[in-house]
């Protein structure tokens, strides 16, 4: 397991969600030289502590409707999950693939405009792994919440980003392109963006501000290999009962103070609420949900957990 020191931690902390963050302003913040940034950046990204950068957006904003399909495997061989995966690599609505333990093996993200798209997505995962398959739990999100990982960084950075903010406008071909080009690279540069989308880097700023002011994006995140920082991601599912929008208030304030905890979201579907955390042991799990229920365990009826292992796919668009 791989250590940080604590110019590591604050240029992390930084590029959580500021991944494009000029050098100079880095090195700044951390008083360093851009140059030993940069060799930090580059030391990180060379030992997989730093996986890639995305650009993370509310997706409801460019009118799409953010579906998970929870799945548990039957007989799945290593060789049908491959295919699984590559199969949601191509796909033109699949955008987020995360492999699990527990309650299930496997979620499956998904982007589309309408009803339809999804059931025909859904329609043609079961035609070609449905054999594989079992205990299918469709549920759409409603809103999710994003946090920094304050536990990383042992610092109290209460952001909140959230997924859900309608209305919706139209966008045109050129910002779509942009978002694309960017969901690959966040930290792709100006110059390098403008010649991928075809215009300069003067309109590329001006769209990125944009888009940013109007929120549709939220951040531009650094995807951080957690394993090898000694922390698991775990997702827990709440069954409530006797919610007024005061509990729910709370709820959400103890979950957004905490610093193990990076996301909240509101689905639709049997549980009421869902959040995930990032733990170093089972024990450390038990704890906070123990710990929790005694705090709100006038509402809280039931839970499921499920282990987040790996992220194989993770975008905010889909392909289409």
């Amino acid at each position: 397991m791989l250590k940080l020191d604590k110019k590591d931690k604050k240029i992390l902390a930084i590029l959580d969600m500021g991944a494009r963050l000029p050098l100079t302003q880095i090195a700044k913040k951390v008083q360093l030289s851009r140059e030993v940034v940069n060799y930090r950046i580059k030391q990180l990204e060379k030992k997989k502590i730093i996986e890639n950068y995305y650009v993370a957006l509310d997706t409801t904003k460019l009118g799409l409707i953010y579906c998970r399909i929870f799945l548990k495997y039957r007989q799945m061989t290593k060789e049908k999950e491959q295919q699984l995966l590559q199969y949601c690599n191509t796909s033109k609505t699949i955008t987020w693939v995360a492999l699990g333990e527990g309650k299930w093996d496997i979620t499956i993200v998904l982007l589309a405009k309408n009803l339809e798209k999804i059931e025909e997505t859904y329609d043609n995962l079961s035609t070609e792994f449905g054999k594989s398959f079992q205990n299918p739990y469709l549920t759409i999100a409603f809103a999710i919440h994003h946090f920094k990982h304050n536990y990383l960084y042992d610092t109290k950075d209460k952001t909140n980003l959230v997924l859900g903010k309608r209305p919706t406008k139209t966008y045109d071909k050129l910002d779509l392109n942009i978002l694309n080009t960017l969901k690959k690279d966040a930290r792709m540069s100006l110059i390098d963006l403008a010649k991928k989308v075809n215009t300069t880097a003067k309109v590329v700023q001006y769209r990125i501000k944009k888009l940013k002011e109007e929120k549709v994006i939220l951040a531009f995140r650094t995807k951080i290999n957690t394993k090898l920082l000694e922390h698991d991601h775990w997702k827990v599912f709440l069954t409530l009962q006797n919610m007024t929008k005061q509990k729910e208030k709370q709820l959400y304030s103890y979950f957004q103070f905490h610093p193990s905890v990076i996301y909240i979201t509101k689905p639709m579907g049997m549980h009421n609420l869902e959040f995930e955390v990032m733990v170093k042991s089972t024990n450390e799990l038990h704890e906070f949900i123990r710990t929790l229920k005694v705090e709100f365990g006038e509402i809280i009826v039931d839970y499921d957990t499920m282990l987040n292992y790996e992220e194989p796919l993770l975008t905010y668009l889909p392909l289409e």
